[in-house]
């Protein structure tokens, strides 16, 4: 196996690949550095997220002393298309560090070792969402910030929402589609052809859409569809104060004119049962698919969603283009955190 040794600051680190018997082991560091927060960290959770992916195993390197794990850095594989191009890719993810050998380099280490790994391994580029806390530390390793994402919001029930918020009451809970209903409805779906969108964005697959959302363990995801000419999938976020129906994403398999009329009726349903107070779409699908979708009301388009990073692996003659945003269609479930 290809092992890494390195001298830091009075310890030796071991670097290697992980492999299924490290599971354990992760979950352990990855709760003594993050601790359960709103994420739980289970081995259940890891398997679905880094090994059931359909884009093919995550890049997992970890780091050791003394044979215990004291780091360790994940990039989970996805594939973007544009016209009739693949791109293999990776994004950034987990990454975590023994509270006993924190500030001690270990990020960076394993960041750029798993980034030297995947550009022999012929991955086109790295993407990811950071935080205000990690964009520095990104942008010094060669990350390129591309733009934060377009949102569009509407407010739903101004007045409810004004009251409920007044009295400060909870949203109330949403209903969301049951396992048996995507499975149905992949059924009905499966082996059709989305119609091409313009700019870079994640194939269509039943394959993908069972893993990212009819199976999610984190999010209940729910979807709209009439059977024949389009997909649309949501899931109600329930905020301290306020609830979002965040619409994630959008495949359309025929240019019918009543898809509009019908995406709006059963969107306004699903509003009045999760009562919802703010209706949400962000990412470039929403101009893609605007002749689409309804009438969002007065409020602007923003660039106010998560900032976009992107760093050149093995696409260097395109990577200028990869850095435009108007080239890209992703979908807020392209790049929602998870």
């Amino acid at each position: 196996m290809d092992l890494s040794i390195i001298f830091n600051l009075n310890f030796l680190m071991n670097i290697r690949p992980a492999t299924s018997k490290d599971k354990p082991a992760i979950i352990d560091l990855l709760r003594k550095s993050l601790g359960e927060s709103t994420i739980p960290k289970s081995e259940a959770l890891w398997a679905w997220k880094h090994e059931e992916n359909p884009f093919g195993n995550s890049y997992v390197l970890l780091a050791e002393e003394n044979e215990e794990l004291i780091g360790l850095r994940a990039f989970l594989q996805w594939e973007w298309q544009w016209n009739e191009k693949s791109y293999r890719t990776i994004r950034a993810v987990d990454t975590a560090t023994h509270p006993e050998y924190q500030g001690k380099g270990i990020f960076k280490k394993l960041t750029l070792e798993q980034l030297e790994r995947c550009r022999k391994d012929n991955i086109r580029f790295v993407f990811n969402t950071p935080n205000n806390q990690s964009m520095p530390g990104y942008l010094k390793m060669g990350w390129q910030v591309q733009g934060k994402m377009p949102l569009k919001i509407k407010v739903l029930s101004p007045v409810k929402t004004a009251f409920r918020l007044l009295l400060k009451t909870k949203p109330a809970a949403s209903t969301n589609s049951s396992a048996s209903d995507w499975n149905l409805m992949l059924e009905n779906f499966d082996g059709q052809q989305a119609l091409k969108i313009a700019g870079l964005h994640t194939p269509w697959s039943t394959s993908y859409v069972q893993w990212r959302y009819a199976t999610n363990p984190l999010f209940p995801y729910s979807f709209i569809t009439d059977n024949k000419n389009y997909i649309l999938i949501y899931r109600v976020k329930e905020h301290s104060r306020f609830s979002e129906l965040r619409l994630t994403d959008i495949y359309l398999f025929n240019k019918d004119r009543a898809v509009k009329r019908d995406i709006s009726s059963k969107l306004k349903q699903v509003a009045r049962r999760s009562s919802a107070d703010l209706l949400t779409i962000s990412g470039r699908q929403l101009i893609a698919y605007k002749d689409y979708l309804p009438a969002f009301g007065p409020i602007p388009i923003r660039n106010a969603g998560p900032s976009i990073t992107l760093r050149d692996l093995n696409a260097t003659d395109e990577f200028d283009s990869l850095m435009k945003m108007e080239n890209w269609s992703y979908s807020m479930g392209d790049l929602e955190l998870f």
